[in-house]
């Protein structure tokens, strides 16, 4: 996937399809309710123990850790496009790799508050993970994008919604990888000036395709990262 640490940059950043990324990210408009879905067990934590070295993120509405060797970009600073009108933050990028002139990742993690909508965790966390699976992976055509069915996680005491969304390349273009997961929690919280509000945790890292070193990272890591949560304060 291209590089996620999309702040103010002096130049455009590198992307493989810069027009294709703006028109997906500048969404106007999207119906985030009206879907139902079914019962599932509750899952106590996100994922398996978080090693001791990787290193804290910390934004004003969560906290996580990612491995060692991943860049973590400077705090407050946000992504430049908005996705479905939510900028995110706490970004921390993955090995990254050289293409044809261009920077992709192996794997990005960010984190965003979306407010006003109320809607589900399971519906914001569906509607995102299939968005950012398209946004991730378009090289030539946009992906063919999956996604599953929300699983209840409880982060210190909250319930929210964990989703998952496997993204296929239809097109090897030679660079991107063709298959990669992106990982959507959605927390119950609250914004700043008191209103109900979600918390959004995006975990993605490349599954095949592109180069064969950076490797990606592996299905451990991305759940050790979710399993690092925290609500602040929590």
């Amino acid at each position: 996937m291209p590089p996620s640490s999309w702040g103010p940059p002096a130049s455009p950043p590198p992307t493989r399809n810069r027009s294709t990324a703006v028109a997906l990210l500048a969404v106007g408009a999207v119906v985030l309710a009206g879907l139902g879905f079914g019962v599932l067990l509750l899952v106590r934590g996100a994922g398996p123990a978080t090693p001791s070295d990787f290193q804290t993120v910390r934004t004003g509405h969560l906290e996580y850790a990612v491995p060692p060797d991943w860049t973590t970009v400077p705090p407050g600073q946000m992504s430049s496009w908005p996705v479905l009108g939510v900028s995110f933050d706490g970004i921390a990028d993955g090995p990254a790799y050289q293409c044809d002139g261009e920077t992709y990742l192996r794997g990005t993690v960010s984190s965003g508050l979306l407010t006003g909508t109320g809607t589900t965790t399971e519906a914001v966390a569906r509607i995102f993970a299939r968005e950012l699976g398209t946004v991730y992976y378009t090289a030539v055509r946009p992906p063919d994008v999956t996604v599953s069915a929300p699983r209840p996680v409880d982060v210190g005491g909250v319930t929210g919604s964990l989703v998952e969304a496997t993204a296929r390349t239809p097109t090897d273009d030679g660079c991107l990888a063709t298959e990669g997961t992106v990982l959507v929690l959605a927390l119950p919280t609250t914004a700043p000036d008191g209103t109900a509000a979600t918390a959004l945790l995006v975990v993605n890292g490349d599954v095949a395709g592109g180069p064969a070193t950076p490797p990606s990272p592996s299905r451990e890591t991305l759940e050790q990262i979710l399993g690092s949560t925290r609500l602040p304060g929590i």
